[in-house]
């Protein structure tokens, strides 16, 4: 998918805002199964891949893909929530041109986020739009609250996982990232892009490599059917000191 874009129309779709690149020392949760995947524990509420198209709207796919996974564990479904409402109405990031871990949460749990059936994602193309006052069939926006949210550390980002359900990784993204298609990805060429979120299912291990088992949001043709297999253990890509949960109940 990426084959006839240049370099500068593949760093579009990703986030320029730096991530925290410090090492993170990883502990591993030796009490918990060595392979887990969110799939096979909640049958039916974890969210497909989506499709962010042309627009660096990463965090906010990431941030409602985990939401809606969560109030679905939780029993109060809410569907698929918007990506839309972040980009264009979350007035502390940047729409197409990214977001903060930080602050899209605060918004999360400050405005909260409509669904998708409400506010359409309609920002491939690059452009962020007004925010809307009104639903695409004219009702009245009615948006869903985070409870809380925190940074993990360590074995917390398996124990959330776990009990939970799925998280938000931000990553630094090289250029090999971009032809992944199976395996356990890491790093190998230097050159790096830019700065992405991705939503966390799971882990395992692989011919003895142990991996974080992630969803992506450049549709199901890219890598393995959307999703990807990420160096465990390592700090690769920096993802185990940028991860995060939200906690979400059926009162808000």
């Amino acid at each position: 998918m990426f084959s006839k874009m240049s370099i500068n129309q593949i760093r579009e779709m990703l986030m320029q805002e730096p991530i925290n690149e410090v090492f993170q020392p990883y502990e591993e949760a030796y009490h918990l199964p060595s392979t887990f995947d969110s799939r096979e524990k909640w049958p039916h509420k974890i969210h497909p891949i989506r499709d962010q198209k042309k627009c660096g709207s990463c965090w906010a796919f990431a941030l409602t893909e985990v939401l809606s996974d969560r109030f679905d564990i939780v029993g109060c479904s809410k569907g698929v929530l918007s990506p839309q409402d972040l980009v264009s109405c979350d007035e502390l990031d940047m729409g197409c041109n990214g977001g903060r871990f930080e602050t899209s949460w605060k918004w999360a749990i400050e405005k909260g986020i409509t669904t998708e059936e409400c506010m359409p994602y309609t920002s491939g193309c690059g452009l962020t739009g007004s925010c809307s006052s009104k639903c695409k069939n004219g009702s009245v926006v009615i948006r869903h609250k985070a409870d809380s949210y925190r940074q993990l550390h360590g074995s917390e980002i398996q124990e959330a996982i776990f009990t939970k359900g799925p998280v938000e990784f931000g990553m630094a993204v090289y250029i090999d990232f971009m032809f992944y298609r199976s395996g356990v990805y890491h790093h190998v060429v230097p050159l790096k892009m830019g700065y992405h979120a991705v939503k966390c299912i799971g882990w395992g291990v692989e011919n003895n490599k142990p991996y974080w088992l992630c969803a992506n949001s450049w549709g199901k043709g890219w890598g393995d059917r959307g999703f990807f297999k990420l160096l465990r253990g390592k700090n690769e890509c920096s993802v185990e000191g940028n991860a995060f949960e939200g906690d979400v109940s059926c009162e808000k």
